[in-house]
């Protein structure tokens, strides 16, 4: 154990965690609109899932899924559609 978690330092755990917390990674939305297959990069997956959003209350686009910038997948056709409804009922993504 560490000597501020010994001593109860709040203080200096919660800066050691935010130290050890990567930084958000960027998302690309992949979207189709109209006939169109498009994507729009973001700083991250809850900004990706807000414009997600839009597209479907709006019904200008039709979210497919969140990938990294190089690619990997980050959520599904399910796994948006989900985080979709949750933002919409105003729940964390």
């Amino acid at each position: 154990m560490t000597a501020d978690f010994l001593a109860n330092d709040f203080a200096a755990i919660a800066r050691a965690m935010r130290r050890e917390t990567p930084p958000p990674q960027a998302a690309v939305l992949h979207f189709w609109d109209l006939s169109n297959f498009l994507t729009s990069e973001h700083e991250n997956v809850e900004v990706a899932v807000a414009e997600a959003y839009a597209f479907v209350v709006s019904d200008t686009g039709i979210p497919v899924r969140i990938t990294t910038p190089s690619g990997t997948m980050l959520m599904d056709t399910a796994a948006l559609a989900e985080a979709v409804i949750r933002y919409g009922e105003g729940m964390p993504t």
